[in-house]
């Protein structure tokens, strides 16, 4: 069990566990990141400091002690993202997840929400701007891991009066709700939920979402958190500023839902056993940090760019082989997957 120093008798400001403050490095979402800020790097010179490309999850916890790599993706990517961010089947989800978030806790200054890192943040975003009076704050959890302790006995010093709730960008095959089940904690809420495994999500569809595109060059200053020692923050490496596309971040916030919807009803739970990466949220986000063999869409090659435009640009970027009309991801609940190249 970890042994946690006790903080100050008297609370914190919000922001005097943050990091990135600490550090004097803007905090671009407003939320106070729960970890430990290590030096700067460069993520696309020095490679030797982030796993390789094909290096899959073993089920040991030492494959958390490396950051995941990043891309380095064009210009005309991320000028193609940006004029992407307008779908307006996303804030509708996010007003009814804020409705349902309601529901649950009618008062929002009683909700401290915890942004799982990385795609939690856009959606706790829009999420503490929904909610008045809620507060959104930064950290990670690893499959066999779990989440982060020190930042969870930090977090809870800090807002002791508040409810927790966490917050992702949508699930997969359920792995983060099972980790956290693990723990006894949550409750978990999500934007999308195709196979039901959050307590509050705004919709069941597997839909993209653009912000699944953000990497941490681009929209955060910092790399995927790793772990360091069982008395330690999880730690993160600083990047350059200079990578910031900070357009990206206004546009999000930008296009925030203007009121919280009707609550939306959680489907019934679903799993099925599968090797692929499933789900175009998941699957994008293994075309950023990991090594995809084959890229398969359920429906034709015409909707597939109508729906999945972005996941096809990456999937040039990346030069990975794509296949229409893959009828049976319908038996998986999913639009989109994937096979990863493993190393030997």
């Amino acid at each position: 069990m970890v042994v946690v120093k006790p903080l100050n008798a008297e609370p914190l400001n919000p922001m005097a566990f943050d990091a990135l403050s600490r550090a004097g490095r803007p905090n671009y979402w407003n939320q106070p990141l729960c970890a430990d800020l290590h030096r700067e790097v460069d993520p696309f010179s020095e490679l030797q400091l982030f796993r390789p490309l094909t290096k899959a999850y073993d089920g040991q916890t030492t494959f958390w002690e490396i950051p995941s790599p990043e891309p380095d993706l064009p210009d005309s990517f991320w000028n193609g993202l940006g004029s992407r961010l307008t779908d307006w089947r996303l804030p509708e989800a996010g007003a009814r997840l804020a409705a349902s978030l309601l529901q649950w806790e009618p008062n929002p200054e009683k909700m401290v929400l915890v942004a799982i890192l990385r795609a939690g943040v856009p959606i706790a975003d829009w999420l503490t701007r929904l909610l008045p009076g809620a507060i959104a704050v930064q950290a990670s959890l690893f499959s066999g891991l779990g989440l982060d302790q020190i930042a969870l006995t930090q977090i809870k010093h800090q807002f002791p009066d508040r409810r927790i709730v966490f917050v992702d960008g949508w699930t997969g095959r359920g792995g983060v709700a099972r980790e956290l089940a693990r723990w006894n904690a949550g409750p978990l809420a999500v934007l999308l939920d195709p196979w039901g495994w959050a307590d509050f999500s705004g919709a069941a569809e597997d839909t993209f979402s653009p912000s699944a595109c953000f990497t941490g060059p681009s929209t955060l200053g910092f790399s995927r958190t790793f772990f360091v020692g069982p008395d330690q923050l999880f730690g993160a490496y600083a990047f350059p500023q200079a990578y910031i596309r900070k357009h990206l971040i206004d546009q999000w916030r930008a296009f925030c839902p203007i009121q919280p919807d009707r609550p939306f009803v959680q489907p019934e739970r679903f799993f099925q056993s599968t090797e692929l990466r499933i789900h175009s949220n998941e699957v994008c986000r293994a075309l950023i940090n990991a090594s995809p063999e084959v890229l398969m869409f359920r429906v034709s090659k015409a909707d597939s760019r109508e729906q999945f435009s972005l996941l096809l640009e990456l999937a040039d970027q990346r030069r990975v082989p794509v296949r229409f009309d893959c009828h049976h991801l319908a038996d998986l609940k999913t639009n989109v997957a994937c096979t990863l190249r493993k190393d030997p």
